[in-house]
């Protein structure tokens, strides 16, 4: 795009980059419109690769690809500049990944402790015993009180496929025999499972490189980027 703004870009995203930016202005009221609609078209011009390569595919496939980038760019200055104005570093901000989450409810809704500290050791967050960490308290109860703001149907399904790790068959024939497969039963539960993580703060924003689609991007926090059906839109917001 050498470096600016091909006419029929903003011709067929002015619509999308202006709900995206009023959208989450709304959210994030330090933040101005203008700005972040600047910060919106600066992504178009900072990926032409992507850019290119998207507005060849079909209209539906592409306006959803652009808009889970740009609701992408949006979370992300929308936090930096609220760390800013309230004198945080972004840096310090905690994430529950979505596969902590996932390693921890076993143990969480069993009250096996011996469990809790294997999770909390697997993956990473504690390598102390349970009565040396200052953080396991917290983790237990932040992630004890996501699972309880579950509706019973949607506690139910974490309850069996993650918790009592049940296969996709068996949830489909014990919890969701109206669904039309099993394949169907585990996505239903793999978005109660997202609802808890948006619960605990929501899904980081990942690292947007300007990169083909063959190539898995990453999150700031290092991980591969939430799937489409994972991200719910920078997610917090527009899975396994």
């Amino acid at each position: 795009m050498n470096g600016k703004l091909d006419y029929e870009v903003i011709e067929t995203y002015r619509s999308m980059v202006v709900q995206i930016a009023s959208e989450y202005c709304r959210k994030y009221p330090m933040v101005e419109r203008q700005d972040l609609e600047q910060h919106l078209w600066l992504w178009f011009i900072e990926h032409p690769v992507k850019t290119r390569e998207w507005l060849r595919e079909d209209i539906k496939d592409s306006d959803k690809l652009f808009a889970r980038s740009l609701r992408n760019a949006a979370y992300d200055m929308c936090i930096r500049e609220k760390a800013h104005k309230e004198g945080y570093s972004i840096e310090d901000v905690f994430w529950y990944r979505k596969e902590f989450v996932k390693a921890m409810i076993p143990a969480i809704l069993s009250d096996n402790w011996q469990k809790v500290e294997n999770a909390l050791s697997t993956t990473g967050r504690s390598t102390k015993s349970l009565e040396q960490s200052d953080d396991w308290m917290a983790h237990v109860a932040d992630i004890r009180r996501a699972f309880g703001m579950l509706d019973e149907k949607e506690q139910n399904l974490v309850f069996l496929f993650y918790g009592e790790e049940v296969t996709s068959q068996d949830l489909h024939e014990q919890a969701l025999p109206e669904k039309p497969s099993s394949k169907a039963a585990a996505m239903q539960a793999n978005r109660a499972l997202n609802k808890m993580v948006r619960h605990l703060g929501g899904f980081p924003p990942f690292k947007d490189e300007d990169e083909s689609d063959g190539n898995e991007a990453e999150t700031k926090a290092g991980e591969p980027a939430p799937k489409s059906d994972d991200y719910d839109g920078a997610v917090e917001e527009f899975s396994s």
